[in-house]
């Protein structure tokens, strides 16, 4: 079988051939008196360009000047896929723009709205900042539930004396926190001398933080504490034991700063 160029190059053949026999022809024609064809140079140059057009159609190695419409068919759903991109982007953003300018949507069928509108703002001032001590961090571990504290098999006749018994019917809602001091050098924390008050916050209701002398009373606490060291506090609140078996939200404001801040623990 016979290659693409290998067929040019026969049909090439063949037209010089039918040149010659051509001009043969033309010759027998001169000589029986036959008058000669003139062309102008405008037929000649139409006679080129249709010799090269025919050519570059049977020349797969030739580009040709025709349009191919499979090319104009893929730029076509190129340019139509960035187009529907774009569009595509344009919703997002202004589907992000609605979203930041109203909040989001506060009425899904989940209730999340209304949880979001429940929660304290953030506070701008840290824990230790809001008490006294910015030269500290203050922040929540966790809490128990217990009678009394502290636990009488575990500290000194008296700690025990110093500590809290719940009332009947009630019970001690102990709520632990740290105080570290994260500088290079020993510091004396005196959160006493900041006369700090607290008030908790269960489910959405408040309750009293007690007043004890109990040494690791956070709102009491004095004293040095090592470099990159904490030191253990707690603030304890006498709650029902109904409340106490139900703890949804629990939340701790300082009264005494400036406009209260609230602070989320769980």
């Amino acid at each position: 079988m016979k290659s693409g160029f290998d067929r040019i190059k026969d049909r090439i053949i063949k037209s010089i051939f039918s040149g010659c026999m051509v001009i043969a022809a033309a010759a027998v024609m001169a000589g029986c008196g036959a008058a000669s064809v003139e062309l102008s140079d405008e037929d000649v140059k139409r006679v080129a360009n249709y010799s090269s057009d025919v050519v570059s159609q049977h020349n797969d190695r030739s580009d040709s000047r025709l349009v191919d419409i499979n090319i104009v068919k893929r730029k076509y759903q190129d340019q139509l896929d960035l187009e529907i991109k774009r569009q595509n982007f344009r919703a997002l953003e202004q589907a992000a723009a609605f979203e930041d300018t109203t909040g989001g949507d506060s009425g899904s069928g989940d209730g999340s709205g209304e949880a979001q509108e429940d929660q304290p703002a953030e506070p701008e001032l840290t824990l230790a900042e809001a008490i006294g001590v910015p030269e500290f961090d203050i922040y929540y571990t966790d809490y128990e539930i217990s009678r009394s504290y502290p636990a009488s098999g575990s500290v000194s006749m008296e700690d025990v004396y110093m500590g809290m018994t719940a009332a009947e019917g009630d019970t001690l809602l102990i709520m632990h926190f740290n105080i570290s001091n994260t500088e290079g050098l020993d510091r004396e924390c005196d959160i006493i001398d900041m006369k700090p008050s607290f008030r908790v916050n269960i489910n959405g209701a408040n309750h009293t933080v007690q007043q004890t002398i109990l040494p690791d009373d956070l709102s009491k606490y004095e004293g040095m504490i090592p470099a990159y060291s904490s030191a253990e506090v707690v603030l304890i609140s006498e709650i029902s034991e109904s409340t106490a078996a139900d703890i949804e939200t629990l939340s701790l404001v300082v009264r005494s700063a400036e406009n209260r801040p609230e602070y989320t623990l769980e």
